[in-house]
């Protein structure tokens, strides 16, 4: 069994920073519901009032099995979320989702790579999963840059539907090979 996740600070790679959550986050959930590729491609609901999104937000404090970071730019922040958890099959499985504004110039790539850089630096897990619904190109093509590999189909429950969704797994070792190029910085 993978023991708790412990929040990072920050983490940074140039322009781009991974923040814990703030009292901005549900503004941010509101506005990603309205977003048909994000609602399309992830749990996200759609059409979230703020209150909705508070609720969520708050159902959130105290789990130890979820890091969740806002991904912040100079230009857009917060642009999006990056999660990594302990999925329901005691895996650690990352996840990402990024504003229209932000989609399209390496953010989720960025991004990602520094999460699970910091999720292998600073605990024990040895593998990461990762799940995209089929037709979901840019994300695969994020999950391969960031060292993913394709390892077939899995059925999951999404929004309470049973779905076949394409499973790719990136190994400790695969650290090395990080599309980011470089290690994440943790601030202090």
């Amino acid at each position: 069994m993978i023991a708790a996740l412990a929040t990072p600070s920050s983490l940074h790679d140039g322009e781009l920073t991974l923040l814990p959550l703030d009292s901005g986050i549900p503004a941010l959930l509101v506005a990603a519901s309205y977003d048909d590729e994000i609602t399309r491609w992830t749990q996200v609901p759609q059409g979230m009032t703020l209150l909705d999104a508070g609720l969520v937000v708050a159902g959130w404090a105290g789990n130890e099995r979820v890091v969740r970071l806002q991904v912040c730019l100079p230009e857009l922040s917060p642009a999006g979320l990056v999660t990594v958890w302990i999925n329901a099959r005691d895996k650690a499985e990352v996840g990402y989702w990024l504003l229209a504004a932000a989609r399209g110039h390496g953010v989720a790539r960025r991004a990602l790579a520094m999460l699970c850089d910091w999720t292998f630096a600073s605990s024990d897990i040895d593998e990461l999963e990762l799940t995209t619904l089929p037709g979901n190109t840019a994300s695969e093509k994020v999950a391969a840059a960031c060292g993913f590999d394709d390892a077939g189909f899995i059925e999951l429950d999404v929004k309470g539907e049973r779905r076949t969704l394409r499973l790719w797994l990136r190994a400790r070792d695969e650290e090395k090979r990080s599309a980011a190029g470089q290690r994440a910085s943790v601030g202090t």
